[in-house]
């Protein structure tokens, strides 16, 4: 069976879509990693942390107040979330989850770990630190269920942007930060050749957890205890040619690894977990998302050649549309994800085109978002697949989009333009007047951009982009 991009004829790769492109026919390995939503700087992880904080706080002061019935109420809910077809099963894609059998055992390896006993165990992305039985495919499967109401509505806005059709499904129940509890109702998502799928996005998925108990223990836990070795003399402490040194083997084999020693180490010691926090969360994974995956260079290249086939014109609104939208993911991911199309606003009379959640931590994108002036929270994006320049009216429309809490940055694409001076023109009068910021992006600028990262020249992605808002402000 194809991948989902396959089955609904979406002509893209992997890199130009926002979520983890799956089959109904095997699992893709990656996990959901409960850090990498903790991590992100933007609206929909925020959301997502929220539910994944309230949930676990929940289990815990139920088991801190010894309501033990709260507890595996709780946790009994969480079925195996087979609807993404993520992980590895033995099989047939099935999902390893947690169910209703494994509630009770959960709760007992997290009653009886160290971490829990002394008041260490409190964020779930550290639970595969200390407790025994739990690693990635437990957090993953718990972390989705957690957020199950929130992967739907993306599931079901993806499916609004490539006009992918949705039918009804009795989901599992959905847990609801705002009741702490779990509610039950049906839903619409689309059907992989009869298989309900559950779209996540790629940017909350690891090959391994960003947090995990190996490399905690590889990394700071062993230089901690080599370099206590060393300041104490001990009996690992070897000289060689007069140099005194602490092999790594030796320590292992001084102080096997336990999720019990790490908890004890963090507790007497937690700039160690602060030292393996910033580690990771400075670490950006780089992800495989299957052995016939095309590398970025590639699809840019090919993305750069594709302009030249879409005609302008409205019978070609939709292929335009979607190469655009394809462009953007390629170049921008992921300092722009989560794109959604034509959301309504004032009461559903207006419309927009593309949104994009501005989740830049660095570079344009970031310095858009953090200017008090543009404050762009999303990255709103009209698409005109227009042989004519782009008039006042398509000004009007973007800027009478921009509010406070959208912020005042958008972006044009249009296949050329003839009159660049009144086009610049009327982008710094728009600036001026503090109405907005509107930066223009031909086919030329983004043949461009696709090129310089097809050559591996990202700054020169960056600087196409600098130089457009710069010139607002002349």
């Amino acid at each position: 069976m194809p991948r989902f991009s396959e089955f609904f004829q979406l002509g893209m790769t992997q890199h130009q879509l926002d979520f983890v492109d799956v089959s109904n026919e095997f699992d893709t390995a990656v996990y959901v990693d409960p850090f990498a939503i903790e991590i992100r700087d933007d609206l929909w992880a925020a959301e997502a942390s929220e539910h994944v904080r309230v949930f676990f706080k929940e289990v815990l002061d139920a088991l801190r107040d010894g309501d033990t019935a709260r507890a595996e109420e709780l946790m009994s809910h969480l079925t195996e979330p087979k609807e993404t077809f993520l992980g590895v099963s033995q099989d047939s894609p099935q999902g390893r989850g947690v169910g209703r059998g494994q509630a009770r055992q959960l709760i007992s390896a997290i009653r009886n770990s160290k971490a829990y006993a002394t008041g260490l165990l409190s964020d779930l992305s550290e639970v595969a630190l200390y407790v025994d039985g739990i690693d990635r495919d437990k957090i993953s499967d718990l972390t989705t269920n957690i957020i199950r109401q929130l992967l739907i509505d993306y599931t079901q806005e993806q499916c609004d942007l490539f006009e992918i059709e949705t039918s009804r499904y009795q989901s599992p129940p959905m847990f609801s930060a705002e009741f702490k509890n779990w509610v039950s109702r049906p839903v619409l998502l689309p059907y992989l050749a009869g298989s309900p799928v559950m779209l996540v996005p790629k940017y909350i998925v690891r090959q391994k957890l960003s947090l995990n108990s190996q490399d905690f223990y590889n990394k700071q836990i062993s230089d901690f205890l080599a370099a206590e070795a060393m300041r104490a003399n001990s009996s690992l402490v070897r000289t060689i040619r007069g140099v005194r040194k602490v092999y790594k083997k030796d320590v292992h084999k001084a102080h096997p690894k336990t999720k019990s020693l790490l908890a004890e180490l963090v507790l007497k010691h937690p700039e160690l977990l602060n030292m393996y926090k910033d580690v990771a969360k400075n670490q950006r994974m780089a992800i495989s998302f299957g052995d016939d995956d095309l590398n970025i260079t590639t699809v840019c290249d090919m993305l750069s050649k594709e302009f030249n086939d879409v005609p302008p014109g409205r019978d070609n609104a939709t292929r335009y549309h979607r190469l655009i939208i394809g462009t953007l993911t390629s170049l921008f991911y992921p300092d722009l994800i989560i794109p959604q199309k034509e959301w309504a606003i004032n009461d559903g009379r207006k419309r927009i085109d593309i949104v994009y959640t501005n989740a830049a931590d660095t570079g344009f994108f970031a310095h858009r978002r953090d200017s008090a002036k543009s404050n762009a929270q999303i990255v709103i994006v009209e698409c005109k697949n227009y042989s004519d320049d782009i008039a006042n009216a398509e000004f009007d429309q973007l800027i009478g989009r921009f509010d406070d809490n959208k912020g005042r940055f958008g972006i044009i694409t249009c296949r050329s333009v003839a009159d660049k001076l009144k086009l610049h023109r009327r982008c710094v009068d728009a600036a001026k007047s503090s109405q907005g910021y509107i930066i223009v992006l031909t086919d030329e600028d983004l043949v461009a951009m696709l090129v310089a990262k097809a050559t591996l020249n990202d700054e020169r992605v960056g600087h196409i982009l600098h130089e457009k808002f710069q010139a607002l402000l002349s």
